[in-house]
């Protein structure tokens, strides 16, 4: 189900209004979601489909710990190989996924050696 985000979420660390979060079931839309072109609004909602089948696969509590509970400012490599799969099963390149997953957005999911990801990513 997808929800928009209220301004309660202004309280939170690390799910503030302006992205959107999935949390199984749900899926909470950032506030300007509405004001997006359609195909990057069906993007974004298969990013974060994918997201909630990985919930399901881990477990919401086991997952949410290992996503959301990385400490900041060090390569997860957990998060970063769900972020890259959803991703590129949205339709990004493989290419644009390591360059998000090494901006500032993600800054904590930062592999400074500029690597592989586990897994073969």
């Amino acid at each position: 189900m997808i929800k928009k985000k209220s301004w309660l979420w202004w309280f939170t660390i690390f799910a503030n209004s302006n992205v959107t979060t999935t949390i199984s079931p749900h899926i909470y839309v950032c506030k300007n979601f509405s004001t997006l072109p359609k195909s990057i609004q069906e993007r974004i909602i298969k990013h974060e489909k994918i997201h909630l089948q990985q919930q399901k696969e881990q477990g919401l509590v086991k997952f949410l710990f290992l996503y959301i509970f990385a400490l900041p400012l060090f390569y997860n490599p957990r998060r970063y190989k769900w972020e890259y799969e959803a991703y590129t099963k949205s339709g990004t390149s493989e290419k644009q996924a390591k360059e998000y997953l090494s901006s500032w957005h993600y800054g904590f999911l930062l592999n400074t050696n500029k690597k592989e990801a586990p897994g073969g990513i």
